[in-house]
């Protein structure tokens, strides 16, 4: 495990609660009585996701509540940097320090952690009808990122959506260069990747005559998204429960090609976040986060699903993965550390940070229905198997068929190349 370096702020709350305690019902199930019998809780996160809970916050009093009824003795909470979160978890749960742990752990770590067996699995002390009652992306999630047949999701304190990808459009760069408007043609059901190329190609331009061009149709967008969007996937889930390596599908491919054909053959896609909010590209491809109608863009912004392709049905909307909570596979009491997620992360709490979150990132009615469209209708396939490498990383066969690519082999060529090492990686990450 490497050194941790990064500061971590840890704080130790204490308080005095009576021995008795009460029967607990959630808005998920009923836990019966809960009882910590004193013992401190750790929160593990890479940002304080709890200060809500305290003095001075949104929701204060909440944490001292369910500290009373739960008969928890204190808290304790140990803040760390995102890139060292994973880490710091792994290593509580090693050294056997993890027992009353509660972790919130970026997706970047899950498959290292599950894989490990430092995760527990949920499914085994939750009915049925737990999963049924949470939100459709995380009932998704836990489908897709089964590990052995075991699920670890049952949180509602999380940013479900954050990682959701968007075509965002400068609505304003869009009027002046006479382009369609993407609503209405995604109205008449023209919200295709024809279509969106031929826009781009209208919008890629030299602005100011220096011979340079200064202003592109799209942003890059990592391939793997326009993958999923025509309909393919990265890896996919047999009927049996194996995972494979789908990248050399001819759905898959055909998304791979269409990176090529925008970077490298029209050469209308090029920079991302930063060159979008300067006006200089007319459809970005942008993760919720990043979306807000509080920034300092100096144009009016729009926001769409990804195009509709030849082997899809309708323009779709990619959810991605995020932040989630976790009780480690040593907890000694794990149904407590549910319930107490419970108590703190209502659905209720969910829905209307939801709310808020999409009115803070529209600027039209279209936009705000197509956001509350995508709550339910996200692609369930897209959760990439991140263990098989990023975009970048071409030690790993997803980033060794980007690089491929990027020296002219074929998509195609690239993405069967790669799938014995990819297939390998995948059995024995599954035991297969």
């Amino acid at each position: 495990m490497k050194m941790r370096t990064a500061l971590a702020l840890v704080v130790l709350i204490t308080v005095l609660v009576p021995s008795s305690v009460l029967a607990y019902t959630s808005d998920r199930m009923d836990f019966g009585e809960i009882d910590f019998g004193g013992a401190t809780v750790t929160f593990v996160m890479h940002w304080d996701g709890i200060a809500q809970f305290e003095e001075g916050g949104a929701r204060a009093g909440m944490l001292q509540e369910a500290m009373e009824l739960f008969n928890i003795g204190g808290y304790e909470k140990l803040v760390v940097g995102w890139g060292d979160v994973g880490d710091t978890a792994l290593g509580r749960f090693l050294a056997g320090e993890s027992h009353e742990d509660l972790w919130r752990v970026p997706f970047a770590y899950y498959w290292s952690l599950v894989s490990k067996g430092a995760l527990f699995p949920v499914n085994e002390i939750l009915p049925p009808e737990y999963f049924e009652n949470l939100p459709k992306i995380t009932r998704d999630r836990n489908y897709e990122l089964a590990y052995n047949g075991q699920m670890f999701f049952f949180s509602a304190g999380v940013d479900d959506y954050g990682h959701a990808t968007f075509i965002v459009f400068n609505k304003d760069l869009m009027e002046a260069e006479g382009l369609e408007d993407p609503y209405e043609l995604l109205a008449r059901g023209e919200w295709t990747f024809e279509k969106v190329t031929e826009m781009a190609r209208k919008a890629t331009r030299d602005t100011d005559g220096d011979g340079i061009i200064d202003q592109w149709g799209l942003s890059d967008v990592d391939p793997k998204n326009l993958v999923y969007a025509y309909g393919g996937a990265v890896t996919r889930r047999h009927e049996n429960g194996n995972i494979y390596w789908a990248l050399d599908e001819p759905e898959s491919v055909l998304g791979l090609r269409q990176w090529v054909d925008w970077r490298k053959i029209d050469q209308i896609a090029n920079g991302g976040e930063n060159e979008f909010g300067t006006g200089q590209i007319a459809m970005a491809f942008l993760p919720f986060y990043a979306i807000s109608s509080h920034v300092d863009w100096p144009f009016t912004h729009g926001i769409m699903p990804y195009p509709q392709g030849p082997h899809t049905d309708e323009p779709l909307f990619l959810p991605g993965a995020a932040d989630a909570w976790f009780v480690p596979a040593n907890a000694e009491y794990p149904l407590g550390l549910i319930a107490l997620d419970n108590y703190l992360f209502t659905l209720d709490f969910y829905y209307e940070d939801l709310d808020g979150y999409i009115a803070s990132r529209v600027a039209d009615k279209q936009a705000y229905e197509i956001l509350y469209t995508a709550v339910d209708s996200f692609w369930p396939e897209d959760y990439y198997m991140n263990f098989l490498g990023g975009r970048w990383n071409g030690s790993l066969p997803y980033g060794k068929v980007c690089g491929d690519i990027n020296n002219d082999i074929s998509p195609a060529t690239a993405a069967a190349e790669a799938k014995p090492a990819a297939q390998a990686i995948i059995e024995d990450m599954f035991g297969l």
